[in-house]
C-alpha cells in the first residue's frame, strides 16, 4: 500500500471530469507563450507536457487574457487563439490529464496604461484608499455598469474561445488583487450601487452573472470553477475574513460553480501578495506575528479552507508550501478535497510520477526562493530545475560519441553538470577536494536556516541522485595537471568555485578582521558534527564576533550576512559601494529586507569603500573623497568571488574540450540558480 493513498485516490467532479488523483498543478502565468499571446509551438507547449507526462490529475493553465493587456500570456480574446489552444490541450490530454483554462485581468493591481492610463476595477480609489501603496499599486478608476456588463461579455466569450480548444474546464479567477477580486473585497470595493459590497448578492452579483453566462453559452458538460480569497491580510484595515469567503463560494456555487480553489492576499506597504511564503522574510511584520504557527503547520490559504469546504457541497481546493506529507495530511484531514501544486511542480514537473511510484527521495522539492519571480514579468525560471520552460532546449539527449568527462568540483554545479552527462550515456568522475560533495550548500542553509528559503532540499537530491546514478566520485582528491595528463578525460568541466576577493589593504591580517573562506573555515567541524539547524541554533547563543559589526560588501553576500547576524543581536553598519542593497536576492525578497533593515537600525553607508582595518575599527571612503573611522569591535569583507583564469586556461591547454560552470565563473555566477542552469548546460553539450 503506498503511503499516499488519500492523495492518489480518484475524484469526480463532474461525470465528464475525473481526476485520477488529487494532484492540480495550480494556476500560475509561465511567460512561456508566444510574444502575440499565442501558444502555437511555444516553448508552454512542452512545459506543460512535461507536467502531463509527470503523473497529475489536472493542469490548472493560467492566466489567459480574456481582453489585450501587456505581458506574456496566452490570449482568449479572438478566435485566432484557439488552434493553439487545441494544440496544447491535445499535448496535454495525451497523457490521460484534464485541462482548465483559468480567465485573467489584473484590474486595479496593474501598472499606469502607456499614457498614464489608471488601472481599472470596482472603485475609483485614490493613493490614500488603495490597500498596497507605491510602487506597488497605483490610484484606480472604478467602471460603469456598462463597462461591467461589457467585462462580463468579454469573459463569457473567452469561456466559449476555451471550450473550442479543447479545454475541459473554466476558472472563473475571483482571487488575489485582481479584476474580479476587486469586486468581492471590501479593500477595493467601495461602490452603492448593485455591485457594490453592501451585501452578499451585491458583491458576488458580478461572478454569478459570468458563471451564468458560461453555463448558457458553453452547455451543461463543460467544468465550471472559481478561485477565491480565502482571507486576505492587511496591517490596519479589514479584507475578507472567512467567513466572508465560505458566503461568497456558496453564492458561486449555488451559481453553478462545480469547484472551489482557495488562495488568499497580502496587502500593506511590505505587500506578500499571491504568495504565502514571503511575508516571514527576514521575520514577519509586527501584524502577520500571529499567523506564523498557521505558516509553519498547514500553510496559511489550508487554515481556512476548511471553513469555505463546510460552506458548499463541491470539491474544494488549496494550495501554498505543499509536499507530499502535507498534502497527505491535509486530505486524510478533510480539511480540503484536492491539493494543487505551483512552484512544487516548477521544481520537479514528475512530483506526482515519483509520488505514485514511491520515489519520493528522488523529488527536488522547492526551496522558496523566488528565482521564478525575479521579476514576476520574465519567462519562469526555476532555480532548481534549469529545464523549466526549456524542455526541448536542455533535454538530456543520448550523446552522439560516449566520452570520458572529469568533473572537477563536487559543489551543486558539477552535481547536475554529472548527473546530466551520465543521463546522456558519458562515462563521469567528479573530482572534489574536500571529504564531502556539496560544495558550500550546508553553509548556505545554515545562514537561511530558520526563514522562508530550505536549501538543504538541494544537498539533499543532489547527494541522493549522485548515490543512485553511475557518476563515480573520487573524494580528498586536489587536480593538477599531472593528475589531468594521467586520467587524459576527452573534455573537463571547471565547478571548483572562484575565489572571494580579499582587497589588500591596511589592516586585512587583523584578528578582528573575518572573510567568507575563514567563516567557512570555522564552520566545517561545528557544520559536520551538528548540520546547519543546529549550527544556526546554537549561533543564536555564541558566535565568535564582537557586540558591533562592521559588514563591507552589500550585495547578496553582505546582506544576507547582515541579516544573520542582526538576528543574533549584533549592531550592523552595512557598508555599499554603491546604491544597491542587497545585489541579487530575488525581488520578492530584496523589497522586504531594506524596511526590515529600517526597523531593526542597520546602518547603511552607501557608495562607500574600506580603505584600512584598524584596532578601533575601519576607516570608509565616501564618493566625495572623505574619511571616516567607524567604531567597531569586529569588522566582515562580503565582496563577492572574482573569477580567476589560472586553473582553467591550463586545462584547455591540455584537454580537447574544456568548460567552467557555476561560480568558477565568478559575480553573479555564485548562485544556486547559476550553479544548475550551468551544470545542466554544459551537460547538455558535450
Amino acid at each position: 500500500m503506498n503511503k499516499y493513498e488519500t492523495l492518489l485516490s480518484p475524484i469526480e467532479i463532474a461525470p465528464n471530469f475525473v481526476m485520477k488523483n488529487r494532484m492540480i498543478k495550480a494556476p500560475q502565468s509561465s511567460w512561456r507563450w508566444n510574444l502575440d499571446n499565442t501558444a502555437d509551438g511555444s516553448d508552454a507547449l512542452a512545459m506543460y507536457e512535461n507536467m502531463a507526462a509527470g503523473g497529475l490529475a489536472a493542469i490548472n493553465v493560467a492566466a489567459i487574457l480574456w481582453e489585450p493587456a501587456p505581458g506574456i500570456y496566452l490570449g482568449a480574446y479572438d478566435d485566432k487563439f484557439v488552434p493553439g489552444m487545441k494544440e496544447l490541450t491535445a499535448a496535454i490530454h495525451k497523457h490521460d490529464c484534464l485541462a482548465i483554462g483559468q480567465l485573467h485581468h489584473i484590474g486595479p493591481s496593474g501598472g499606469l496604461g502607456p499614457n498614464g492610463e489608471l488601472p481599472v476595477g470596482a472603485s475609483s480609489l485614490t493613493a490614500d484608499e488603495i490597500p498596497v501603496p507605491a510602487p506597488w499599486c497605483h490610484p484606480t478608476r472604478g467602471l460603469s455598469v456598462d463597462e461591467i456588463h461589457e467585462a462580463q461579455r468579454k469573459q463569457i466569450e473567452a469561456a466559449v474561445r476555451l471550450k473550442e480548444g479543447g479545454f475541459d474546464a473554466v476558472e472563473v479567477h475571483i482571487a488575489h488583487g485582481y479584476f474580479l477580486n476587486s469586486f468581492v473585497s471590501p479593500l477595493w470595493n467601495k461602490r452603492d450601487d448593485e455591485y457594490g459590497c453592501q451585501n452578499i448578492e451585491n458583491r458576488t452579483r458580478i461572478v454569478c452573472e459570468i458563471i451564468r453566462g458560461i453555463r448558457e453559452a458553453c452547455g451543461p458538460d463543460f467544468v465550471i470553477g472559481c478561485r477565491l480569497n480565502g482571507r486576505e491580510f492587511h496591517p490596519t484595515k479589514v479584507g475578507i475574513t472567512p467567513e466572508w469567503a465560505a458566503d461568497n463560494a456558496k453564492a458561486f456555487v449555488e451559481a453553478g460553480a462545480q469547484y472551489i480553489s482557495v488562495a488568499g492576499y497580502g496587502y500593506g506597504p511590505t505587500p506578500f501578495r499571491y504568495c504565502p511564503d514571503y511575508f516571514a522574510y527576514p521575520e514577519p511584520d509586527e501584524f502577520m506575528e500571529p499567523f506564523m504557527d498557521e505558516y509553519h503547520d498547514m500553510g496559511l490559504w489550508t487554515a481556512v479552507v476548511k471553513t469555505i469546504k463546510d460552506a458548499v457541497d463541491v470539491p474544494v481546493m488549496t494550495a501554498g508550501r505543499m509536499d507530499e506529507d502535507l498534502a497527505e495530511r491535509v486530505l486524510e484531514d478533510g480539511d480540503a478535497d484536492i491539493i494543487a501544486l505551483g512552484r512544487t511542480l516548477w521544481a520537479d514537473p514528475h512530483f506526482a510520477r515519483k509520488v505514485a511510484e514511491g520515489r519520493t527521495d528522488e523529488i527536488m522539492h522547492c526551496t522558496r526562493c523566488a528565482s521564478c519571480e525575479d521579476p514576476v514579468t520574465q519567462p519562469r525560471i526555476c532555480r532548481v530545475n534549469p529545464t523549466l520552460g526549456q524542455e526541448r532546449q536542455l533535454a538530456a539527449k543520448p550523446a552522439e560519441t560516449k566520452k570520458r568527462v572529469m568533473v572537477v568540483g563536487g559543489g551543486p554545479a558539477g552535481m547536475e553538470c554529472a548527473l546530466t552527462l551520465v543521463e546522456r550515456g558519458h562515462d563521469v568522475t567528479i573530482y572534489e577536494k574536500t571529504g564531502a560533495l556539496g560544495g558550500r550548500t550546508k553553509l548556505a542553509a545554515m545562514i537561511k536556516s530558520g526563514g522562508c528559503e530550505e536549501v538543504m532540499h538541494i544537498f539533499d537530491y543532489l547527494t541522493t541522485m549522485i548515490e543512485k546514478s553511475d557518476v563515480k566520485v573520487s573524494l580528498k582528491t586536489e587536480v593538477d595537471e599531472r593528475l589531468i595528463r594521467k586520467v587524459a578525460p576527452d573534455a573537463v568541466v571547471v565547478a571548483n568555485s572562484s575565489p572571494y576577493f580579499i582587497p589588500d589593504i591596511p589592516g586585512m591580517n587583523r584578528k578582528n578582521v573575518f572573510t567568507i573562506p575563514m567563516m567557512s573555515k570555522l564552520a566545517q567541524v561545528p557544520m559536520k558534527m551538528f548540520g546547519p539547524d543546529k549550527l544556526a541554533s546554537m549561533s543564536e547563543k555564541f558566535f565568535p564576533v564582537g557586540k558591533k559589526v562592521l559588514i563591507w560588501g552589500a550585495g547578496a553576500e553582505g546582506a544576507q550576512c547582515a541579516e544573520f547576524m542582526r538576528k543574533r543581536g549584533k549592531e550592523i553598519v552595512l557598508v555599499a559601494e554603491n546604491d544597491d542593497i542587497g545585489g541579487m536576492i530575488p525581488l520578492k525578497y530584496k523589497e522586504r529586507i531594506l524596511p526590515w533593515f529600517e526597523r531593526k537600525n542597520v546602518q547603511i553607508v552607501r557608495n562607500s569603500t574600506v580603505v584600512e582595518f584598524t584596532k578601533k575599527g575601519a576607516i570608509v571612503r565616501g564618493a566625495d573623497g572623505s574619511e571616516e573611522l567607524i567604531a567597531c569591535d569586529s569588522m566582515m569583507v562580503m565582496l563577492p568571488e572574482e573569477r580567476d583564469p589560472e586553473f582553467f586556461d591550463m586545462v584547455r591547454s591540455i584537454v580537447p574540450e574544456a568548460y567552467e560552470i557555476g561560480s568558477t565563473l565568478g559575480g553573479e555566477n555564485a548562485f544556486f540558480k547559476h550553479a544548475f542552469a550551468d551544470g545542466r548546460r554544459v551537460g547538455c553539450l558535450i
